[in-house]
This record gives structure tokens, C-alpha cells and sequence, in this order.
């Protein structure tokens, strides 16, 4: 009892943060909080909202030992490195208040419209409602579904007087406590299962492997998934609210640190779980449950608490992100049908690795190559090659996820991401080779010179 009290003091600080920050008059303050962000602020939003699947990193961990770092670490701070130095500074100085406004820039209508649908999706916080509502259910004896919608309706509270100012209050508080949760755990568990060494011992074969058993077809998957970083438009939104182009690609560069030590502290946690509790019904408690084997009362309450930041970061910002690619009229009620959707998907797919596999792979191929021609004009084509190629790689991708389900495996042994890249590339080339054509065909306008 004490440990759900622990925690809905926690969440009512963050709901009584979010409600004191200044109420947005205009779109711009709402979605971009003046475009002031400054770097401590900028690093205390970016790393919690971002990190938002901290029980999908222990159900991966669980299940496949050590190669959570290989795909769910490791290329996340490659692309987001990349993305610091290349692109963040530009996103910085584009116009425009989101990635559809960017598209209709550089496009046209039609593609701001589909490129609208497809952040919807992969902003769509489906996957942090699933395990906010699996954590609060744990700690309440409610049913996944209700604990679910109590969560989004926490969520929303949060962040409706102020848009993203209540979002980055609610950050400052929620960074600090998910950092702190997870390294009271860590002493707890070496304690109760042994030293890093026993711990070892207890772990099934090749869980400490790095690939953890993966095939390598399904590693580079996972890695092509990273590529999300590029697209995600968590990090678009941040880097435009930065106070700076600098602010934007130094606060990544910060975050990246952060997230190093955090995704330490997780996959650690992640395998004391595995050698404590060989056999666990749900994987996705992996870590509430080796709370409960662990830690005392209060100590169980700070991390529940400390897990409960992060879900909570990344369900309030994702949140704000996919209702304003629903409409910047009405807002509020984007947000509203924005959990609707999202408690849906939730219920349909209940698995977070699940839900992060099929997204990523169904919505990357059409996001990918339109979102690099925004910052580099070079790459761009016209609008309906931009469409044609964006449409293309979404519809073949989805249709590989469906089939993979239904089968059990993937068509032609490929990962969904594969055919829907290859075919969004195909398209996009030839626009661009078409673009090219016609330039270099169109008569000069400038009259020669006489001889």
C-alpha cells in the first residue's frame, strides 16, 4: 500500500508542476514553449521523454540477455549522434512548428497531409500507455484497460494548461527520479541473487552473448529501426523549442551520456531479473517484479516511482506531438482522440517490443527519405515523387509486418523494413533522376551573349 501511495505522490508533483507552468495563448508557445529551451532544460526533457520504454527494455533484456544493449542501445546513440551533427542545428532554423509544416514546405499539401498520418503513428504513445497501464494495474490490482485510461487521463492532465512548458516542468522532476529509482535497485539486487559473477552464472546460455541468440537478419532489423532517431519526432520537437542551433546539438550530445548510463543501470537490472526469476508469466514486469523480490516498502515505492518518470515523460510528450499532427485548430481535443487511438493499439498488439517492431518497421520506409530532403535540399525531389515514394515504402513495409503475423514469419525470410526501404529508394531515385532530366532539358532564360 505505502508503495502506490509512493507513487501517486509522485505523479500528483508532476500533475501540480505541469498545472503551475504559464498557460500558451498561441500555438507556437504550445507546441514550442517560445523556442527558449536552454540547454540544462533541453537535456532534462529530451532524455526522459525520449527513453519513455523502460519496461520494453526490461521484457528484451529478460528474454534476450545482453543484446538488448547491441540493438536497443548502441544504435540509438550512433543515429542520434548523427543526427546532432547533421541535422539538429538545421531543424533548429527551419520554419514551420512541425515535421508536417516542414513537408508542405518542401513538397507540397499532399505530402504534409500523408507525412501527418505517418508521425500520428510513430508518435502515437500506444506503447507507453501499455506499460504505464501494466505498471499502475501491478501496483492497483486493476485490469490492464482500466489502469490504462486512468494513466492517459494523468498524462493529459499534465500537459493541457501549458503544452510542452508543463511537459519540460513535469521533465525536471521526472529525469531526476528515474535515475534515482533505478540505482537504489541495483545495490538491493546484487545483495538478494550475488555479485555481478554469481548473477552470470545463474543466466541461461548465451544470454550474455551479444546477439543474444538473434539472427543476423533480424539484427540489422533492429538496427535499420534505429534509424527511428532520425524520424522521431520527439527529437524534431525539442531541437526546434532549443534556445539555439548549438543548444540543439550540444543537448543531444549530453543526452546521449545520460542515456549511457541509464540503459548501464536497466540492462543490469534487466539481467538480475532474468537470474532471480527464471520463469515469470509477463515479462513486461520484469522490473516491478524483481522489485518485489528485492526491495523493502519504500525503497519498492521510489522505484516504481523512479519507472513511472520515464513512462510518463515520453506518454505526456508523444502525446502533444501526435495531436498537433491531428489539427492546430483544436488542439485539446487532438489530444483526446489521440489516447482514444492509442489505448486501441494498445489493446490490439499487448506486447512493447511487439508494438516497437511493427511501427518502426511499418512507418520508417515512408518517413526516412522525404524528412532527409527537408534539411538537405540537395536530396529532394518533386512533390508527387515525394508522395509516390513516401506512400510506396509505408504500404509495402505495413503489408510485410501483416504478413508476418499471420504467418509466424516474415515473407522471404526479409524483415518488413527491407522491401519497403528498397522500394521507397527506387522511387526516390527516379525522381530525382527525373528532376534531374528536366532541369538540365528547360532552356536557359538568360539570353547569350552576343559573339
Amino acid at each position: 500500500m505505502i508503495d502506490a501511495v509512493i507513487v501517486a505522490g509522485f505523479l500528483a508533483a508532476c500533475l501540480a508542476l505541469g498545472a503551475r507552468a504559464r498557460q500558451e495563448e498561441d500555438l507556437e508557445g504550445w507546441i514550442l514553449a517560445g523556442r527558449a529551451l536552454t540547454l540544462p532544460v533541453f537535456v532534462a526533457t529530451l532524455v526522459p521523454t525520449f527513453y519513455g520504454g523502460v519496461l520494453g527494455i526490461g521484457e528484451f533484456t529478460w528474454g534476450a540477455g545482453l543484446s538488448n544493449w547491441t540493438v536497443m542501445a548502441l544504435p540509438y546513440y550512433v543515429f542520434a549522434a548523427l543526427y546532432a551533427v547533421f541535422l539538429a542545428g538545421r531543424v533548429r532554423v527551419t520554419p514551420g512548428l512541425t515535421i508536417p509544416d516542414h513537408l508542405e514546405s518542401a513538397y507540397g499539401r499532399h505530402m504534409a497531409l500523408l507525412g501527418a498520418l505517418l508521425v500520428f503513428i510513430l508518435a502515437s504513445p500506444a506503447d507507453e500507455l501499455l506499460m504505464a497501464g501494466s505498471l499502475l494495474g501491478h501496483l492497483t490490482g486493476l485490469s490492464t484497460g482500466v489502469a490504462s485510461a486512468v494513466a492517459a487521463a494523468l498524462a493529459l492532465a499534465v500537459i493541457w494548461r501549458g503544452g510542452l512548458r508543463s511537459d519540460t516542468a513535469a521533465n525536471r522532476l521526472q529525469f531526476v527520479v528515474m535515475f534515482a529509482g533505478f540505482a537504489l535497485i541495483i545495490p538491493f539486487a546484487w545483495q538478494a541473487v550475488g555479485s555481478p559473477a554469481v548473477m552470470a552464472a545463474r543466466l541461461p546460455a548465451g544470454h550474455l552473448s551479444w546477439t543474444g541468440g538473434l539472427g543476423w537478419a533480424k539484427l540489422i532489423g533492429w538496427w535499420l529501426i534505429a534509424v527511428w532517431t532520425i524520424v522521431d519526432p520527439s527529437f524534431h520537437q525539442r531541437c526546434a523549442a532549443a534556445q539555439s542551433p548549438a543548444v540543439a546539438r550540444k543537448g543531444i550530445l549530453f543526452s546521449i551520456c545520460f542515456w549511457m548510463l541509464f540503459d548501464l543501470m536497466t540492462t543490469t537490472a534487466g539481467l538480475y531479473a532474468r537470474a532471480a526469476l527464471p520463469v515469470i508469466g509477463n515479462p513486461t514486469l520484469a522490473f516491478p517484479l524483481l522489485a518485489d523480490a528485492v526491495l523493502p516498502p519504500v525503497a519498492r515505492g521510489l522505484f516504481f516511482a523512479g519507472i513511472s518518470a520515464s513512462l510518463f515523460a515520453a506518454l505526456q510528450g508523444t502525446a502533444l506531438i501526435a495531436a498537433a499532427c491531428l489539427g492546430k485548430t483544436r488542439i485539446h481535443t487532438g489530444l483526446v482522440a489521440t489516447m482514444m487511438v492509442s489505448y486501441a493499439l494498445s489493446r490490439l498488439v499487448p506486447s512493447i517490443v511487439g508494438l516497437w517492431y511493427a511501427v518502426g518497421s511499418a512507418v520508417i520506409p515512408g518517413l526516412l527519405l522525404p524528412m532527409l530532403g527537408i534539411y538537405i535540399p540537395a536530396l529532394r525531389v518533386p512533390g508527387k515523387w515525394a508522395v509516390s515514394s513516401s506512400a510506396a515504402g509505408w504500404c509495402i513495409s505495413l503489408a510485410w509486418v501483416i504478413a508476418a503475423q499471420r504467418r509466424g514469419a516474415p515473407p522471404l525470410g526479409l524483415e518488413p523494413m527491407f522491401p519497403g526501404l528498397v522500394v521507397s529508394g527506387v522511387l526516390w531515385a527516379a525522381g530525382y533522376a527525373s528532376s534531374a532530366r528536366t532541369v538540365h532539358a528547360a532552356p536557359s532564360s538568360t539570353p547569350h551573349a552576343p559573339q
